[in-house]
């Protein structure tokens, strides 16, 4: 019996290079891009606080970073048609230096609004190539344990950005660096240029037709781009309200986000020996069981600390399992077209997390983020375990 979503249809016959080969490129310069957004948001926040401006305006354009990534991301099909994979990821990376030079020059808040929306337009860019990069060189063998390597360096690079900041003792320094960093992806980008596939978008396969196809999987990326928002926003005070001597609840997200770097490459290896199905319902039924197992933390003593790493991990790594399986059976533009997708509802979900979570802890205090993570998981679980349950056949494109 096939595995109706490893088992998509392929659009074009696949490559099989080495798999570490073929890796080094997409997890070198994910990696420098997750350095340059952990460095941008607590930095541009920083400098927005101390011109004066308030807690709303700077709420509002830090959201439009991920607002940027939405309304773009379906362009890169056809940019990548037009110029090609190689020359979009390039012009990214310098358009990204570029625009975060321009926070230097000028302190008009309303140019801060559009360069930020441009830097997510080009962060995005970033992400859906260098996913389908990586998702269409990967062979079935290996494919589970270099996307879970990839994410990790990703969320690696984001807890980096924010060390930047507190040893750099200036502003003007740590802008430097968040600068400079994305021109360094321009070294993996040309000496791994032979490895990047030709991501041939030719716009035949409509993204909203591959969304109601994927629809399964796009609730999945759904939970944990809201699980991944509102844990690194909300987390800290959630613990703060919830009892935690000072200080513990930044030292939780810190937990967090180290499980975050260590945990998923596990469950890629689990992944490629169960199959990417088996291995994301794992992830989701660890998603669910820690946002219920939150209210009771203050009672593990300990235990709480390890419950948040596996937490942090296995959940997170839901998102890596949904490429592995949407690279199982996608490649050519169909798979350009999906990562373009999953982009946009991971960009929604960074947008309408936070609102979401913050209305429940207005009416059922503190323990309204995990029981709004909770429903979030649980619906997502039922989906998938549903969908994978009934349907017999392999989806068509």
């Amino acid at each position: 019996m096939p595995n109706q979503l490893e088992s998509l249809p392929v659009t074009t016959r696949r490559r099989r290079p080495g798999p570490v080969r073929t890796a080094v490129g997409p997890v070198a310069v994910i990696g420098v891009f997750g350095v340059t957004m952990g460095i941008t948001y607590p930095l541009l926040s920083r400098m927005l606080e101390q011109a004066g401006h308030s807690g709303t305006l700077i709420g509002f354009n830090g959201a439009m970073t991920p607002l940027g990534m939405i309304l773009t991301a379906a362009l890169i099909p056809a940019l990548v048609r037009r110029f090609g994979a190689w020359l979009v990821m390039l012009g990214a990376t310098v358009g990204s230096a570029g625009v975060l030079a321009l926070f230097a020059m000028t302190d008009v808040v309303a140019l801060w609004f559009l360069f930020r929306f441009v830097l997510g337009s080009f962060a995005v860019a970033m992400f859906i190539l260098s996913e389908t990069w990586i998702s269409e060189n990967a062979d079935g063998e290996h494919r589970g344990r270099l996307l879970t390597a990839y994410t990790s360096v990703l969320a690696l690079g984001f807890c980096v950005g924010p060390l930047v900041l507190s040893v750099s003792g200036s502003e003007a320094l740590t802008l430097a660096i968040a600068v400079a960093c994305p021109l360094v992806a321009v070294i993996p980008l040309c000496t791994e240029r032979s490895q990047i596939p030709a991501m041939w978008a030719s716009g035949r396969v409509p993204v909203g037709a591959l969304a109601r196809q994927l629809s399964v999987l796009m609730v999945a990326v759904l939970a944990v781009s809201v699980f991944d928002a509102v844990t690194l926003q909300f987390l800290p005070l959630y613990w703060d309200q919830a009892g935690l001597a000072e200080g513990q609840g930044e030292l939780a997200l810190t937990t967090l986000l180290i499980g975050q770097m260590t945990l998923q490459f596990p469950l890629g290896w689990l992944a490629d020996r169960i199959g990417g199905r088996s291995a994301l319902l794992l992830s989701l039924v660890v998603g669910t069981a820690g946002a219920l197992l939150l209210p009771v933390g203050t009672g593990l003593g300990g235990w709480l600390w390890p419950l948040i790493a596996v937490w942090g991990g296995v959940a997170f790594a839901g998102y890596p399992l949904v490429l592995n399986i949407l690279g199982a059976g996608l490649e050519g533009e169909s798979l350009l077209l999906g990562n373009t997708a999953f982009a946009v509802v991971w960009g929604i979900g960074g947008v309408v997390g936070p609102p979401y979570t913050g209305a429940a802890m207005d009416l059922w205090g503190a323990n309204g983020m995990p029981w709004s993570l909770a429903a979030l998981w649980v619906l997502a679980l039922i989906v998938t375990a549903t969908t994978l349950a009934l349907r017999r056949k392999p989806l068509r494109s």
